[in-house]
């Protein structure tokens, strides 16, 4: 395993849910209605750090939870939490960006539904996001299924305080080019992170989706749940609806859309995806 830029922030990651309101009341909230109902099926997290959400898939009835992710600081500490919960979610230290990741036993043909909150804008280079994509196709089975996402909004408000009332600030270079690296700061209680991460526009993350096998692609824009609504009220979440961080995508695949191997097999991979 390589050095990933998470290593060091699983407490951050692990309280981030409670310290920063839109992480449950917008983010969770939006995604998890996207996946929608999971009872009795088999659901692989890619980038799923320290497992927040492949719990929340087990705990919802999922028959099979798995997470997959390069860090093995945030693999172990899933362990660990896994070993006095006793859940069931397994496990796995691995680079999703790599193709061959989707063709692991126990892992290709084996799943449902394949998600991943904050995964493709750490991808690198074009290759590493058609890797993840990859990935994600070869872990459904043969017979189809879906890819549920939460991306990059490739529109995301370039005003440096945008975003600041969630607890977080976003920057990056004025490019046009595919890729064009960006910075995420985000103030957890008392932890403060630093992640880079990538821009991929729309086009960008559909033809690599299509790359690999996928041959439908929905676009959702979250939501805030009733409760942080009720909590916070809705000028609170004015500026974040407008322009929000983060989109959905919803990848559906067909039983034929198998790919043999990726055009050009992901070379990059420095970056770490996770949630």
């Amino acid at each position: 395993m390589v050095d990933s830029q998470f290593d060091t922030a699983v407490a951050a990651y692990e309280s981030s849910m409670e310290e920063m309101p839109f992480r449950e009341h917008v983010e969770a909230y939006s995604f998890l209605n996207a996946v929608g109902e999971v009872a009795g099926r088999n659901v692989l997290d890619l980038g799923c750090g320290s497992g927040l959400y492949a719990r929340r898939l087990r705990r919802a009835g999922a028959a099979r939870a798995v997470g997959m992710d390069e860090s093995a600081a945030m693999v172990e500490h899933a362990r660990r939490r896994e070993e006095r919960e006793g859940l069931g979610v397994e496990y796995l230290a691995a680079n999703a960006a790599d193709p061959t990741a989707g063709e692991l036993p126990d892992i290709a043909g084996s799943f449902d539904v394949v998600t991943a909150v904050y995964v493709l804008p750490y991808a690198p280079s074009q290759d590493a996001l058609q890797g993840f994509c990859v990935t994600a196709r070869r872990a459904l089975r043969a017979t189809g299924g879906r890819f549920v996402a939460a991306v990059l909004n490739p529109e995301f408000s370039t005003d440096p305080q945008w975003y600041r009332g969630y607890g977080m600030l976003l920057s990056s270079q004025q490019s046009p080019e595919e890729g064009t690296p960006g910075h995420l700061r985000a103030w957890v209680g008392p932890e403060v992170l630093d992640l880079d991460f990538f821009r991929w526009s729309t086009a960008a993350h559909e033809q690599a989706l299509e790359a690999a096998g996928f041959d439908g692609v929905s676009w959702i824009r979250p939501t805030v749940s009733d409760e942080g609504r009720a909590r916070y009220g809705d000028a609170f979440w004015a500026n974040y609806l407008d322009c929000p961080h983060a989109l959905i995508i919803d990848a559906h695949a067909s039983p034929e859309a198998v790919p043999d191997s990726p055009t050009h097999p992901a070379e990059d991979t420095s970056a770490t995806p996770h949630q």
